[in-house]
């Protein structure tokens, strides 16, 4: 059957040193029949997969869908109606960030390459089973990666294995059950994992490109979400042990103060150190903790710009909601010493309105990156999430039988990334000076821990989710809803969404309406279906 292959990207783009792999040459509505006639041919598909999540209406919703829900981000001067709706929680069906065409023109790129790329075999002799199976494990598990964001986003979406002619699915498809489809992500990844490489040979690569390593943490992050704690631990050991990854070390020097009638022991960090962590994770990017980031390359004149249009300082569509960033998320050191701080805080994830791990040139000045020259990776998987997750999934296991080995362990983690980043110590988050690790305690400890760690990194909603649905949104799990609409509803805003957060539909984002008319299988999803906003 003939068939169109997609446009990869209607471009040519020779990257710089940061993405050399990603080099393209462009390749534009060719019939399928004679365009899949070599084992590059399949090579460049799979690119173009790679480059499809460089369209900056995806990185958009990957950052919307994680964050604008939540309390550490608002809105800023040049935000939309839209955007200003969701922070107030009145989101319809009509709000244009519930559009999921982006997710979709990449699982339809993937599904291309496995629908296509096997039969290359007969008319290339060189390609061999061990390249066609990598490649078909990339698609695999960059399509498994864009469903999960939409399972997560949207709970019910439709799934497909096939490749359309055009660049949007145009399948009048109903919806499947996100935990059957994130069921069948399980076993695809298992598949993937089996034949992904551990190495490209080169570190750009390895970062850009899906791994082994990339392909088990997406797998351990849709195990914590299915609450299979236990294959959520055991793949975090894995990827710990590897020995790939490492937290890049910031230096300190331990300073004893009087803090009223007590002396404290506090540390000062060294201020280079900061400044090159900050440099290494959001400017250089590829770093040593770096499991997988989407990699935007360092000067452009064609591709939209994302990074610079929605977190400029000058008129930012988003921007750090600094009252909760800076007191509940990042509190002060309550005694008299200055320096003592957490490095994640102030000047570093953000800076005055500027949400600033993302157009920040350096840590330590007010340089900012310019329109087209604001290249930051959006990270979407790095080694402090790996030990979170595993805090998280031993916690959680440790929860039915208060099993102390296991919360000793996990809150062993949990100090790791809290040392290396100089957190400050408050009662709450020393529970090892309090004999017996609570459950629960540790629980809100890697929460909150989490919202510092990745702060802007699009996680925070999700987090929420993830734990506010245990236990079928339970009335002990609903207080991290309830806090969430304290900490980013208007005041005028908060009893009206308490009362929404009450039914979980509306924890989902709506289908855009326009969607569910032309496709007459699609229902709306129930909350949206049946409530006047």
């Amino acid at each position: 059957m003939i068939k169109k292959i997609l446009t990869i990207i209607a471009i040519s783009l020779t990257l710089t040193s940061c993405s050399d792999w990603l080099t393209l040459e462009p390749v534009d509505e060719i019939v399928g029949s004679k365009y899949w006639q070599s084992k590059e041919d399949v090579e460049s598909t799979v690119i173009g997969c790679y480059s499809s999540l460089l369209e900056a209406e995806l990185m958009y919703r990957m950052y919307i869908w994680g964050e604008l829900r939540a309390d550490l981000t608002t809105v800023g001067t040049s935000a939309n109606s839209s955007a200003a709706n969701i922070v107030k929680g009145e989101i319809s069906t009509e709000n244009g960030y519930c559009n999921w065409s982006t997710f979709y023109k990449t699982i339809n790129q993937c599904n291309d390459v496995l629908e296509n790329a096997p039969a290359v075999q007969d008319v290339d002799a060189s390609f061999s089973d061990e390249l066609l199976a990598q490649y078909e494990a990339e698609a695999l598990a960059l399509r498994a990666m864009m469903y999960f964001y939409l399972v997560r986003s949207f709970r019910d979406v439709p799934f497909s294995e096939d490749a359309s002619s055009s660049d949007l699915q145009d399948f009048n498809l109903p919806k499947t059950e996100g935990t059957k489809i994130l069921e069948r992500l399980v076993s695809d990844l298992k598949t993937a994992i089996n034949n992904l490489p551990l190495s490209y040979g080169n570190n750009d690569s390895n970062k850009g490109r899906i791994t082994q390593w990339s392909a088990k943490t997406l797998l351990a992050d849709i195990y914590l979400w299915q609450e299979n704690y236990q294959g959520c631990a055991d793949l975090c050991t894995q990827i710990i042990g590897s020995g790939q990854y490492s937290l890049i070390p910031v230096s300190k020097e331990k300073i004893e103060v009087i803090n009223g009638a007590s002396i404290d022991s506090v540390y000062h960090v060294s201020e280079s150190d900061v400044n090159l962590l900050f440099d290494k994770l959001y400017v250089t990017g590829n770093s040593i903790e770096s499991i997988f980031e989407i990699q935007y390359p360092k000067t452009h004149e064609t591709l939209t710009d994302p990074f610079y249009t929605i977190f400029n300082g000058q008129r930012p569509f988003f921007t750090p909601n600094i009252e909760v960033v800076s007191e509940n998320i990042f509190p002060e050191y309550t005694g008299d010493d200055r320096d003592v701080y957490d490095i994640r805080g102030n000047s570093f994830s953000y800076k005055g309105s500027y949400i600033w791990k993302w157009v920040g040139l350096e840590r330590s000045s007010s340089t900012a990156m310019r329109p087209l020259r604001t290249f930051p990776h959006w990270i979407v998987y790095r080694y402090p999430e790996v030990l979170l997750m595993k805090a998280e999934a031993l916690t959680q296991l440790a929860k039915s039988d208060n099993d102390q080995a296991k919360l000793k362990e996990a809150y062993g983690y949990v100090k790791q990334v809290r040392e290396r980043s100089n957190a400050i110590e408050t009662p709450e988050t020393q529970l090892d000076n309090m004999g017996d690790i609570s459950a629960a305690s540790l629980e809100k400890l890697i929460y909150d821990e989490r919202g510092r760690e990745f702060a802007f990194e699009g996680k925070r909603w999700y987090d929420t989710l993830r734990h506010a649905k245990r236990d079928n949104f339970s009335d002990a799990n609903f207080t991290y809803l309830q806090q969430m609409a304290i900490n980013a509803a208007p005041s005028d805003k908060l009893a009206s969404l308490l009362v929404k957060y009450r039914n979980e539909w509306f924890c989902y984002w709506p289908i855009l309406q326009s969607v569910v008319e032309a496709n007459p299988n699609l229902v709306q999803n129930p909350y949206y279906a049946t409530t006047s906003k």
